[in-house]
């Protein structure tokens, strides 16, 4: 008979096996749990089905009556609506479909059901691209059609693309490893590199595609540790890297020369890839949302503390300075920005403020229905159940 230590044994080695099967998935579930903890916007509840003709009502008593404009304009039933400006037209990603419209009268450019599970989007001046995240499959697109669809070898963690059509993704190799290739609008590799000791939260690539700068995430000392990366596409290794222990980097973006770093916690700048800028301190703000305005300049809303009731909402320029900061008497639930102002959206209203001096310039009263909001030029739009309407006509 098998003795009790031997069963022991054989017990051990059958667990080992199986651990050692889902270390990867292991893996891509801290990295979700990380995505959970930093998330910054609530999943809408979708009422689309319950709308039809052009007039239509939901439960709750909404109307909807399309203008001339083609606003409000019903956007396709799926989850986790993302409102983006490609160029100077509407994108409109969730979990069904990626749609593009014209600004001013809803005319689809394009709309696809792109079949993604877990569909992700980053922007760069007229281009998109929209990746898988835990999957193989990511796309290009223009701001009016789509440029091709391409698989990785390995699952994609995350992706950024250039002005020029240049895209950045980051694939999991596996036993905490981690790859960065950049690639052409004609798919010709620029750059294709190893990092080892965890794995890739966070990529971008400047606006001309030659430099990048990832985020590593692992632990230490039983705490999430966050190390960012920085490189020319022909380096052969990173430039420099800045750790940032027990702090989550909920995005990386570039302005010119310039790297924005904006923390759970805290922002800093990047200059040259290697010289840090700290805009706020770590642990001195709790970060709400946050947006890029046209010209590449980052605009966050913030409080001072998890759950407080006020918030403020601040432009900072390229250099780290502060140019302008306001408070806001709510909490606020996103926020978006044109060449001129930055505007907030509470439970109750949306605020627009002048970038250059904070002065206010439009006050609008919403309720607690209306979600997202994006600002293109003169004009605000916002969802609104499975609507995109505009609100400042």
């Amino acid at each position: 008979m098998m003795s009790s230590n031997q069963r022991e044994n054989k017990r051990r080695e059958r667990k080992n096996a199986k651990t050692k099967k889902k270390i990867k998935f292991l893996w891509i579930l801290i990295i979700a749990i990380a995505a959970v903890i930093v998330v910054l916007k609530v999943c809408e509840i979708d009422f689309s089905g319950l709308f039809s003709s052009e007039k239509k009502d939901n439960s709750s008593g909404y109307a909807v009556s399309v203008d001339e404009e083609g606003f409000p304009y019903k956007i396709d039933a799926g989850d986790n609506t993302v409102l983006s400006v490609v160029g100077n037209k509407i994108a409109v990603l969730n979990s069904a479909s990626y749609t593009v419209i014209d600004s001013s009268n809803a005319e689809e450019l394009i709309h696809d059901e792109h079949r993604y599970a877990n569909p992700m989007i980053k922007i760069s001046g007229g281009y998109s691209v929209i990746f898988d995240q835990g999957a193989t499959s990511y796309r290009l697109d223009s701001q009016k059609e789509n440029i091709y669809e391409n698989s990785t070898d390995k699952e994609i963690l995350c992706a950024d693309v250039s002005d020029t059509g240049a895209v950045a993704v980051a694939t999991a190799l596996g036993n905490q490893r981690s790859r960065v290739q950049v690639l052409s609008k004609s798919f010709s590799e620029k750059m294709n590199y190893e990092i080892k000791g965890g794995y890739i939260t966070s990529i971008a690539i400047d606006d001309r595609g030659k430099s990048v700068a990832f985020v590593v995430i692992s632990s230490e000392n039983a705490q999430i540790k966050s190390t960012l990366y920085t490189m020319n596409v022909n380096d052969t290794e990173p430039k420099a890297h800045i750790d940032y222990n027990g702090s989550a980097v909920l995005d990386i973006h570039f302005v010119s020369g310039s790297l924005y770093v904006v923390g759970s916690d805290f922002v800093s700048v990047v200059s040259s890839l290697e010289k840090e800028t700290v805009v706020y301190e770590k642990g001195s703000i709790n970060t709400l949302a946050y947006c890029y305005n046209p010209a590449d300049y980052l605009v966050i809303a913030y409080s001072d503390y998890a759950g407080a009731v006020n918030s403020k909402l601040a432009y900072v320029k390229q250099n780290g300075k502060i140019k302008t900061t306001v408070e806001v008497d709510a909490e606020i639930k996103d926020v978006s920005a044109s060449g001129n102002e930055m505007s907030a959206l509470t439970s109750n209203e949306v605020v627009s403020y002048r970038l250059s001096n904070g002065k206010k310039e439009a006050y609008i009263k919403l309720d607690d229905s209306f979600t997202d909001i994006q600002q293109l030029s003169s004009k605000l739009y916002a969802k609104h159940h499975s609507y995109l309407e505009i609100i400042n006509d």
